[in-house]
C-alpha cells in the first residue's frame, strides 16, 4: 500500500495555489468536543449546538473570510464548520475532526483540483482483525493497522441521513506530506483535502454499536461486477455500511446490493460485528461474496492478510497472528473485555503496528493506542448525543 502522497484524491495548483493565509487557532477550538488530559486520554463530549449557531462562531467567521480571500465566497456552511473542528490530540500525529454532512470532496470546491487515484504497491502487511461476541455486554472488535508511517485522523461523521459514526483515516492518502505535522495551523489550501477523508475510511463504529474493519489480502480476489448494482469504492463502502446498517445482517444485505470496486489499492476482506451480538468475515472470490459467521460454538470471527475462502475450511497454519488470535479467543470462549482485547492486539503486534483500536460495541467507545504505546490511550465515545 505505498502511497503517492497528495495524489490520491487531489492535485495541486489552481485558484488555491496562490493561497498562503494561515489559519492558526482557527482549526482547534471545537474538534469533535474532545479534551485530552495529562495521561493522553481523550473523551468525546456532548454539547454541539445547531449548525446555525455553530456557524456564527468567531472561528467560522475567520475561516469564511479566508475562503473569501481566495474568491470562494460561497463555501458551504457545513464545510466551514467541519474544518473549524480540526484538532491535534497527539504528536504522532493524531488529529480529530467532526464532519457535518453532506460530504463534499475538495475537488468539488475548486475545479482546478483533479487527479487519478494513486497506485498502491503491494508489500508485506501484518494487519490483524478479530471480534469477540459471546457476550452482548462485552462485544468488541479489535484491529491492528500495520504499515509504513500512517498519520491518523479520527473522524466523527454526522451525515444528513443515516447513523452517526466514528472512523479512522490514514491522512497521508489525502494531505500533502509537508503539511501533515501542522494541519492544525495549516493554510486553507493545505487543509481543504481533509474534506476527502470520508471517502478513504479504514475502519469505524456507528452509534448502533456496529463496527467494521478491513485487511488487505495478497491476491486479486475478484469483486462482484453486476451491471444491475451500483459500484462503491472498497474503502467508501465501510462508511456506507456504518451509515446504513444497525446489525451485521443489515450490513451483509447492503453489501449484497453493491459492487465493491478497488480505489487503487490491494483487494480487501472485512470484519463486521455488532452487539446483538454477531460477527462475520466478508470475503470475495471470483465474483462471489462469501460470509463466515460467528456461531454459538465459536462466538468470534477474525482475519489477517490471507483469504480464508482459499483454505478449504482449514486456515490454521497460514499466519502466526491468525493462529495466536484464534487460540486466545478459544481459550476465552469468545468473551473479551476491552482490556483483554487490547492485550491480544499487543500480543500480535509487530514493529510496523501504527495503531491499535478496540471498539467496545456495548459502551460505544473507541480505545486507540499509537505504535504500541499502551501507556497512552485515547478514548473517544459515541454514547453522548451530539
Amino acid at each position: 500500500m505505498k502511497r503517492n502522497r497528495g495524489a490520491w484524491l487531489h492535485g495541486t495548483g489552481g485558484v488555491l495555489g496562490v493561497m498562503s493565509i494561515v489559519v492558526a487557532s482557527l482549526l482547534g477550538a471545537a474538534a469533535a468536543g474532545v479534551d485530552t488530559d495529562a495521561k493522553g486520554s481523550s473523551q468525546a463530549c456532548a454539547g454541539v449546538s445547531s449548525l446555525v449557531e455553530r456557524c456564527e462562531s468567531s472561528d467560522c467567521t475567520r475561516l469564511r473570510e479566508a475562503f473569501e480571500a481566495v474568491g470562494m465566497v460561497d463555501a458551504p456552511e457545513n464545510i466551514i464548520e467541519t474544518l473549524s473542528t480540526l484538532e491535534k490530540v497527539d504528536d504522532y500525529p493524531v488529529y480529530t475532526m467532526r464532519y457535518f454532512g453532506p460530504y463534499i470532496r475538495s475537488s468539488e470546491l475548486t475545479t482546478a483540483r483533479s487527479g487519478d487515484p494513486a497506485n498502491w504497491v503491494v508489500s508485506d502487511w501484518a494487519c490483524s482483525l478479530f471480534a469477540a461476541v459471546e457476550s452482548a455486554e462485552q462485544a468488541v472488535l479489535g484491529r491492528n493497522f500495520d504499515w509504513q508511517y500512517s498519520p491518523l485522523l479520527v473522524l466523527f461523521l454526522e451525515p444528513e441521513a443515516g447513523h452517526r459514526s466514528i472512523v479512522t483515516v490514514d491522512i497521508a492518502y489525502v494531505v500533502d506530506e509537508e503539511a501533515i505535522e501542522r494541519l492544525d495551523t495549516a493554510s486553507i489550501e493545505e487543509s481543504l483535502p481533509l474534506l476527502d477523508a470520508p471517502f478513504v475510511t479504514f475502519d469505524g463504529m456507528n452509534e448502533m454499536g456496529l463496527a467494521i474493519g478491513m485487511a488487505s489480502v495478497d491476491y486479486e480476489c475478484g469483486y462482484p461486477s453486476d451491471p444491475g448494482k451500483r459500484d462503491v469504492g472498497d474503502l467508501v463502502l465501510m462508511r456506507e455500511v456504518l451509515e446504513s446498517s444497525d446489525t451485521v445482517d443489515e450490513a451483509i444485505a447492503f453489501l449484497e446490493g453493491i459492487n465493491p470496486v478497488s480505489q487503487g489499492g490491494p483487494n480487501m476482506h472485512y470484519l463486521i460485528a455488532d452487539k446483538t451480538p454477531a460477527a462475520a468475515l466478508i470475503e470475495y472470490h471470483e465474483g462471489e461474496m462469501y460470509v463466515f459467521w460467528s456461531n454459538a460454538e465459536t462466538p468470534w470471527q477474525l482475519g489477517t492478510n490471507f483469504p480464508v475462502v482459499l483454505t478449504n475450511g482449514s486456515p490454521a497454519g497460514e499466519c502466526w497472528r491468525y493462529d495466536a488470535i484464534e487460540a486466545a479467543l478459544r481459550d476465552k470462549s469468545g468473551v473479551l473485555s476491552a482490556s483483554d482485547a487490547a492485550d491480544l492486539l499487543r500480543t500480535v503486534s509487530t514493529p510496523m503496528t501504527r495503531w491499535s483500536i478496540v471498539y467496545d460495541l456495548a459502551a460505544l467507545e473507541m480505545h486507540l493506542v499509537i505504535e504500541r504505546d499502551t501507556e497512552r490511550v485515547h478514548t473517544f465515545s459515541l454514547a453522548a448525543d451530539p
